[in-house]
């Protein structure tokens, strides 16, 4: 059984290509973040491995070693988890002594350590069935040596080795890495679907599976993540009323918000990114709402807050701001100064007083 909801064409051409036995020798799957591109890996993997006639059962050994991660004959290599600093603790009870604690971040790259020990493996027979293959998660991120070093292995490729490489943004890659890949394209999928899928694959009630199902912008796996991640959902909640608080406050109070969110940036920009993404929801669910789309929304639990700050804004207010999230993001990204650019977008914010004369 392929786990990945939708992506039909793509499925059927792998499925073919499997009874055809011309399995290309190497894939670049190609999409955003939380579509399927590590499930399909690893469902084309046990289908490489299947024992039984229709592949993959997901029942049989090798499927199951291959779900758990402990099939010897795949290998999944990614930017690796690293210490970044250290913090101690004192502990009181008998005695005194200090409890270490490590802090962990993830690597910036994939090394080309990482591709020369993965060569090494390539280099040596399957050790429990008779094809190996290797997923790069996160491909764009490998280091210029490391990416180097892999066209070679591509190049040449050893024999019973299929290679996969996972990425959100090909343009990073080297263009002589993606020639050398069949590149297939997983696309987000529709919310009625996904909704679907939510409630009969992982029990999740319809109205919470709808709203999940806006809310991860038809890539599934962020959904299945916030199932039970009430976490995730509560800071969601959190940042929309803090976006909302904005629109009432003072210079001073954006200011401070953009002061924060510069000193997060520098620890962890794809929160921020992140945060910037949810606020665009917002402001488009605005505009849906102005135009009497409201059926279309994404956040559909603010729904009633929605239909009520619409009437706050004009149409070209609304523009406006979804125009200046747009711009401080690819700012952002192209290492602008990033207090400046997040103090700019807190003072493109309207004003809900300002909206009367719309």
């Amino acid at each position: 059984m392929w786990q990945v909801i939708g992506q039909t064409k793509l499925i059927d051409s792998l499925r073919r290509s499997l009874a055809d036995g011309r399995l290309a020798h190497a894939y670049l799957f190609v999409g955003p973040q939380h579509v399927g591109k590590m499930t399909l890996a690893i469902t084309l993997a046990q289908a490489l491995n299947c024992l039984a006639e229709d592949k993959p059962c997901g029942e049989c050994p090798p499927c199951r070693r291959i779900a758990s991660g402990k099939y010897s004959d795949v290998q999944v290599i990614g930017r690796a988890d690293k210490p970044v600093g250290s913090r101690q603790s004192a502990v009181r009870g008998a005695g005194d002594y200090r409890l270490l604690t490590i802090d962990y971040r993830l690597s910036k790259e994939i090394s080309i350590d990482q591709i020369r020990e993965m060569q090494h493996n390539v280099s040596l027979k399957p050790y429990e069935g008779d094809q190996r293959l290797i997923i790069i998660d996160g491909a764009e991120h490998m280091s210029e040596e490391a990416a180097n070093s892999l066209l070679k292995t591509l190049e040449e490729p050893p024999p019973s080795t299929t290679f996969i490489l996972l990425a959100a943004d090909e343009g990073s890659l080297l263009p002589t890495i993606v020639s050398r890949c069949q590149r297939l394209k997983l696309s987000p999928q529709p919310v009625g679907p996904l909704t679907q899928a939510l409630m009969e694959r992982w029990g999740t009630p319809s109205e919470r599976a709808d709203l999940l199902a806006r809310l991860c912008h038809g890539c599934i796996g962020w959904a299945i993540r916030a199932i039970h991640n009430e976490e995730a959902l509560a800071k969601r909640s959190e940042h929309l009323d803090s976006l909302i608080s904005l629109s009432r406050g003072d210079v001073s109070e954006r200011f401070a918000v953009a002061a924060q969110l510069a000193t997060q940036f520098g620890k962890d920009r794809a929160s921020v990114v992140e945060r910037l993404e949810l606020w665009l929801t917002w402001w488009q669910d605005l505009l849906l709402v102005k135009n009497g789309c409201g059926e279309f929304i994404t956040n559909i639990d603010r729904r009633e807050a929605l239909q009520e700050a619409a009437t706050q804004y004009s149409l070209s207010a609304i523009g406006g701001m979804l125009q200046s999230i747009r711009e401080t993001t690819q700012q952002l990204e192209q290492n602008a100064n990033p207090r400046l650019a997040l103090e700019v977008l807190m003072l493109n914010i309207p004003l809900e007083r300002e909206a009367i004369y719309a």
